[in-house]
């Protein structure tokens, strides 16, 4: 939306104060000028009952609504002497006028005529929108210049949350990779090299036994051969 408003901006400042394109009036004012501006519906098959113009980009409201026969109702009470409107319902139009502009006036406006019965009523949008961009040198709040900093701040922001995503999708492929990899077979001789100190311990352990079964057999015929001379 920033990058939007800005480059509008800049469209005001190489163009003349009132351009058309694309189905948008682009309208460049200075603080407290005023504007004209018609709102033609598109549809002309029977006459709408009532008629609101509204603001979509900097702030998303209505701005007034008009019914057929009654004053117009407008939302804030601090625009109520700042807008004027003509009402001209069966020639399917409406003309306003707003003076007094402010920094804060800037935005997108758009029309809409409303036709059938309630509560099943037809919204049918105005053939034109109006980019109103109001030159403030007061710096209020609403000067569109003073967004670029914030503009910067946010595309940097970007860049660095994108970074630190691939950051981490490369460190989680590369661990995935890994756990992946096949482990290495271990050779035939290996496995053999690493049984045979077992039989070996087996084969050392059979043998002290029967070493130990020949040394009782001696002293048991020595025994024997003492209580041969006793006798």
């Amino acid at each position: 939306m920033l990058g939007f408003i800005f480059a509008h901006v800049l469209l005001f400042l190489i163009t003349p104060s009132i351009t058309a394109h694309g189905g948008i009036v682009y309208i460049h004012r200075v603080r407290n000028s005023s504007i004209d501006i018609s709102c033609e519906s598109a549809k002309k098959e029977e006459k709408p009952f009532a008629f609101s113009l509204k603001r979509r980009l900097l702030q998303s409201r209505r701005v007034l609504y008009l019914s057929k026969g009654f004053a117009p109702f407008i939302n804030k009470s601090e625009e109520k002497d700042r807008i004027t409107v003509r009402d001209e319902l069966d020639n399917h139009t409406v003309h306003l006028t707003i003076s007094t502009l402010q920094g804060q006036d800037t935005d997108v406006y758009h029309c809409e005529f409303h036709y059938g019965d309630l509560p099943y009523d037809q919204n049918v949008p105005g053939k034109m929108e109006f980019f109103i961009y109001v030159e403030d040198s007061s710096h209020e709040p609403c000067n569109c210049l003073s967004y670029l900093p914030l503009l910067y701040v946010i595309s940097g922001a970007a860049c660095l949350l994108g970074v630190l995503v691939f950051s981490l999708a490369t460190a989680y492929y590369c661990k995935w990779l890994n756990r992946r990899k096949p482990q290495p077979v271990v050779p035939v001789y290996e496995e053999m090299a690493g049984v045979l100190p077992t039989k070996g311990k087996a084969t050392s352990c059979h043998t002290d036994i029967t070493k130990l079964d020949e040394a009782n057999s001696s002293v048991a015929h020595l025994i024997n051969k003492e209580n041969f001379y006793v006798n």
